[in-house]
């Protein structure tokens, strides 16, 4: 058979992996035309071309004489018109990672095809598609880490290949391939074999989509980092496909060794710092970012299975996001608090009745809270108000003062021993407080331990408990770095304005600014002025004038669509300034769409995807 002839210059074929958009690129170049004016001509406009408009790839079609699937098989198409995820080679991915300002490539792959070439240096390389995804940071052909090919913000300049091409040329010819020479390691080549559709071995993580899976042995690498000492930050970004690998080399043998590195994991922290703690990156993602996201779900289910066996949660904890209100696990340390038997002889007792293992350290050595109630009722030690106190992490002054509001009684009266208060109650008293709370890493602007905000309110602490017990204070959090008592912390201006005469219950607009770290309140008035954010009519009690609050409906509808750096930065562990720098790296920009001036809040759904 004879080959087929083009009767036009403009019939030509994609290269492999060569999406649409810079095919368009090399074919305009043909015309010594750029992609946008080229575009135009034939009816098949380049910002349309980018986003795989069927239309448009049609024109593109009839042009060039290829077909619609070689064009489709590697441009990132809009998966649907309500969202902006992208379909590529099959797969979805979210847009704003894939289609960065830094276009990345390797420079080996661009020199070989001038080599191989006799087309002009700017018509012959071809941009391959699978450089687009941040999960791919390494040419399989020349073992050579990608690199960044050049920055551009505008998607129609950025991605008008040809141009660009033409700009590095002469340094991709002369100079020698600068990315990392490495090993193609087993997620590399995974990942790889996964997005071309070759056949899989039937590896557990199979199962879920490439890019959630992907996403999952990325954070579950670093969380494995703590096993060497290693912190996230000391991790350089050019690194991080070492995470890749060490979540992939666990995540691949399927659910058993994930539990295993889990467990191992446990031991790096103290349970009541809680799993962030253990697991900073992995949990902050599956709680936060991706906690609706359904392609996650396999994998929050696996982190949920885990907490709920091995962990000690109880009132004060949390669990993916969702408050613990009643205790499902004991560890020796918890119970030995809760009954006042000492821990030595506590778990002497338990390891005798073969309740829990003997190789676990009192923190982490849990056994089932219910089943051992009637082992541990009969052993209750009743404490005199110092060990009461004590073992609450109460000063005395504070024990006394609960004392006097009534809020703490002893069990046993009309006796001669001082032993009168029963530990049970003292655990009970700190269940009902913390009984929904948010677990703080740190005590941030705005959160008080209960005697301090008592003291600027001149009130008493019963004063302070009794309204966290009818719901007027709804903001309660539990601090890591402290135990009992002490951990307690409360919101000071939400108790300010609940134990104020007559004020609702709902905050008010400057008051939920203050919370999520929005600044000045005219930048919230704006959002719910414009209708971005709910907001509802509430009476005030001393003005008679209606007035905007925010109800616990109306913030969960703000957390829902939009963060704050506050927000952010809380959810993800770190720190404001760390996470600005990040925004700015990734160059998402605060939420805008009409234009106007809201502060520094973003669509939730733009900062999903942020870098670590």
């Amino acid at each position: 058979m004879k080959p087929h002839q083009s009767s036009s210059p403009l019939h030509l074929q994609p290269a492999p992996r060569e999406p649409a958009f810079a095919f368009l690129s090399r074919v305009s170049a043909v015309c010594g035309s750029s992609a946008v004016d080229f575009g135009q001509d034939i009816g098949a406009p380049f910002p349309k071309i980018l986003e795989g408009a069927p239309e448009a790839l049609g024109v593109l079609v009839k042009v060039t004489g290829t077909t619609r699937n070689q064009l489709e098989a590697w441009q990132p198409r809009r998966a649907s018109a309500s969202t902006p995820r992208r379909n590529l080679a099959g797969y979805i991915f979210p847009s704003r990672p894939l289609l960065t300002s830094h276009v990345r490539g390797c420079i080996a792959c661009l020199k070989e095809d001038i080599e191989q070439s006799q087309l002009p240096a700017h018509r012959s390389m071809t941009y391959r598609a699978d450089w687009l995804i941040p999960h791919v940071t390494l040419c399989l052909k020349h073992n050579q880490a990608l690199v960044t090919l050049w920055v551009e913000s505008k998607p129609t300049l950025r991605y008008d290949t040809a141009v660009r091409f033409r700009d590095i040329a002469d340094e991709v010819q002369k100079t020698r391939p600068e990315g990392e020479q490495r090993t193609p390691t087993d997620f590399d080549l995974w990942f790889d074999g996964r997005l071309c559709g070759t056949k899989s071995d039937g590896l557990w993580i199979d199962q879920a989509p490439l890019h959630a899976a992907s996403n999952f042995c990325c954070y579950l690498g670093y969380a494995l980092l703590r096993l060497e000492g290693i912190s996230p930050q000391q991790v350089a970004d050019e690194s991080e496909w070492a995470c890749y690998q060490m979540g992939f080399e666990v995540a691949s043998l399927g659910e058993q060794e994930i539990f295993d590195a889990f467990q191992k994991l446990n031991r790096t922290a103290e349970p009541r710092l809680g799993p962030r703690a253990v697991f900073p990156i992995l949990y902050d993602r599956l709680t936060h970012d991706h906690g609706r996201d359904p392609d996650y779900a396999i994998f929050r289910s696996l982190l949920a299975t885990h907490l709920q066996q091995t962990w000690p949660l109880g009132p004060g904890d949390e669990l993916l996001g969702e408050p613990v209100t009643e205790r499902r696990l004991h560890s020796v340390t918890t119970a030995s608090v809760a009954t006042g038997i000492d821990s030595p002889r506590l778990r002497k007792m338990l390891e005798a009745q073969d309740v829990i293992d003997s190789t676990m350290p009192d923190a982490w050595a849990v056994f089932d809270a219910q089943q051992a109630e009637q082992i541990l009722a009969p052993l209750v030690q009743f404490m005199t108000a110092k060990d009461f106190a004590t073992a609450f992490d109460m000063s005395r002054s504070q024990f006394d003062l609960l004392v006097k509001a009534e809020i703490l009684a002893p069990s046993l009266s009309d006796t001669n021993t001082k032993h009168v208060w029963d530990p049970r109650e003292g655990q009970k008293f700190l269940d009902n407080i913390l009984d929904g709370a948010e677990t703080l890493q740190q005590a941030q602007h705005g959160w008080e331990h209960i005697a301090k905000c008592a003291a600027r309110l001149k009130c008493g602490p019963g004063d302070i408990i009794r309204a966290i017990a009818d719901g007027r204070v709804r903001r309660v959090g539990r601090n890591v770095q402290f135990e009992g008592y002490r951990s307690v912390h409360i919101y000071h201006e939400e108790v300010a304005q609940a134990l104020g005469a007559g004020e609702p219950t709902a905050m008010s607009l400057q008051l939920f600014a203050k919370t999520i770290g929005l600044g000045q309140p005219v930048f919230l008035n704006r959002l719910v002025k414009n209708g971005h954010t709910p907001a509802t009519q509430i009476q005030n009690p001393k003005t008679k004038a209606l007035q905007r609050y925010i109800t616990d409906e109306d913030a969960r509808a703000f957390h829902a669509k939009l963060v704050t750096v506050r927000t952010l930065a809380k959810a993800r562990g770190t720190t404001w300034q760390m996470l600005s720098a990040r925004l700015r790296q990734a160059e998402i920009t605060p939420f805008s769409p009409d234009g106007m001036d809201y502060g520094y809040v973003y669509l939730k759904e733009d900062v999903i995807d942020l870098g670590t």
